[in-house]
C-alpha cells in the first residue's frame, strides 16, 4: 500500500543506499536517495520530506549528527544509522532516534512510523532552506 509520507536516503555507500531504498519501495513509501550533505540541503530545499535516513559516517567535514540537525531544522525527522559502535555513546546521549546495522528491516518501518506519530500535528506547514514555505499538506 503506497504511503503518503516521503523519506530522503542520505547515504555515501552504493549498496547500502540500494538496500534502503528497496526496503522503502518493497514497504510502499515515497523516496529519494542521495550521496552527500551537500546533495541533502539540495533535496531539502526543492522538496518536502519527512523523514530522512542518514548514515552517521559521512565523507567531507560533516557527519550525520550535523546533517540530521540540518534536516530537523527544516522540518525533516531524522534516523541516524550506523555499523560503527563507536558512535554508540554519543547516539545514546542525542536524543536522536538512531538504528545500528545490521537492523531488521521491521525496525526501520517502526522507527519511521513513530517519527510520523510525532510530527503530525507539526507537519502544517514547513520552511524551506531558502526561507519560502512548502504549502501545507493535504492527504
Amino acid at each position: 500500500m503506497p504511503r503518503i509520507c516521503k523519506v530522503l536516503i542520505v547515504e555515501n555507500d552504493d549498496d547500502v543506499r540500494d538496500l534502503l531504498g528497496d526496503i522503502f519501495h518493497d514497504e510502499g513509501f515515497r523516496f529519494s536517495m542521495v550521496k552527500s550533505g551537500s546533495e541533502m540541503r539540495e533535496a531539502l530545499d526543492d522538496d518536502d520530506y519527512d523523514v530522512a535516513i542518514i548514515d552517521v559516517t559521512q565523507p567531507g567535514h560533516e557527519d550525520g549528527f550535523a546533517l540530521a540537525k540540518i534536516a530537523r531544522d527544516q522540518g525533516c525527522g531524522a534516523i541516524l544509522v550506523t555499523g560503527d559502535h563507536r558512535h554508540l555513546e554519543r547516539l545514546q546521549g542525542s536524543g536522536q532516534h538512531y538504528l545500528l546495522k545490521p537492523f531488521r528491516v521491521q525496525q526501520l518501518v517502526e522507527t519511521v512510523d513513530r517519527i510520523l506519530t510525532e510530527t503530525a500535528a507539526r507537519c502544517v506547514r514547513r520552511k524551506r532552506g531558502d526561507g519560502s514555505f512548502f504549502p501545507a499538506r493535504t492527504g
